[in-house]
């Protein structure tokens, strides 16, 4: 199923007349690369979300800590630099509007009030499984990312 889909993206860019064949093997390689990083995330969190324990796996998000834009080569595809996450988690953690501390707590913005916060399902209670190895990125996601007031 998973290569079914790589050798659609690809044949899709490869007929991309619009690209250049050097834009057309860095995206190529851009969305491989993105594809083997969502499989090594599904598999280090069990397919759950970090932050609820949702399993549909179809809607999980592997989500990037240090935003992959922005990313090296290496943190685009380093294990450590994701969370799995649904897609509510992951909008409001990819928008600043949740981030975690060092020890996993969640971090919520002062932006996002009560009754959004109710209807995304946050509360201060909540807390995720970090790694040592995870706590460079998500201290750069705290500095550089979360939108604390």
């Amino acid at each position: 199923d998973r290569e079914i889909s790589y050798k659609s993206i690809i044949d899709s860019i490869e007929k991309d007349n619009r690209l250049s064949v050097t834009e057309r093997d860095s995206l190529i390689h851009s969305r491989i690369g993105q594809g083997q990083f969502r499989d090594n995330i599904l598999k280090k969190y069990s397919s759950s979300c970090i932050v609820t324990g949702i399993n549909l796996k179809r809607v999980l998000v592997a989500s990037h800590i240090k935003p992959w834009s922005i990313s090296d080569a290496n943190e685009k595809l380093d294990i450590h630099n994701g969370l799995l996450m649904c897609p509510n988690h992951d909008k409001l953690f990819d928008r600043g509007y949740i981030s975690f501390d060092d020890t996993g707590r969640i971090l919520i913005s002062e932006k996002l009030d009560d009754n959004n916060r109710m209807y995304m399902n946050i509360t201060p209670t909540m807390k995720i499984d970090i790694t040592e190895e995870n706590i460079k990125y998500i201290k750069y996601h705290r500095k550089n990312v979360f939108i604390e007031k």
